[in-house]
């Protein structure tokens, strides 16, 4: 039930991950959330990322616990063919595909959380937060390339800066 319930919260708060208004925005190749875990309004934070297959990056950073509106700032911007590329050979080395990461039953309360999924040969891999110990690296793995795809001058959002 936990882990359903988990799943819901994910694809919630991946679903407000702003997407480009334009009808010819290209395939998303993965999405990125990350918050502090549950602090008082003026320290918490939210961050998500979409990064397309043509290397555009959106990301979006929200002070609070606001997820639209004022409190949240749009950047726009680029990463390179070889972040791509690393992001897609970060997700194939995982065997996350064939082998989904294993959520934990309980996660830790109030803890931060980094977490997204990314498409891969058109199959959406999901990237929890929460796993169990033998998961951990292999979703970290793939996380780490999404990070690294975010140009070093927007990275600062990732950890609420």
């Amino acid at each position: 039930m936990i882990t359903a319930l988990r799943r819901i919260a994910i694809a919630v708060t991946l679903a407000v991950t702003p997407l480009a208004a334009n009808a010819e925005s290209p395939p998303e190749l993965a999405r990125y959330s990350s918050n502090p875990g549950s602090l008082p309004p003026e320290y918490r934070w939210d961050t998500f990322v979409t990064i397309y297959l043509d290397g555009q990056v959106l990301i979006k950073h929200c002070r609070g616990y606001e997820i639209e509106g004022p409190a949240c700032k749009l950047t726009n911007t680029k990463t390179t063919p070889e972040a791509v590329e690393a992001i897609l050979a970060a997700a194939k080395a995982s065997d996350l595909a064939a082998r989904p990461a294993r959520e934990l039953d309980t996660p830790p309360p109030g803890s931060s959380s980094i977490g997204g999924d990314v498409l891969i040969d058109g199959q959406m891999i999901l990237l929890p937060p929460f796993v169990i110990d033998a998961d951990v690296e292999r979703v970290a793995l793939v996380l780490r390339a999404i990070e690294a795809a975010v140009p070093s001058t927007d990275a600062r959002l990732l950890t609420g800066e």
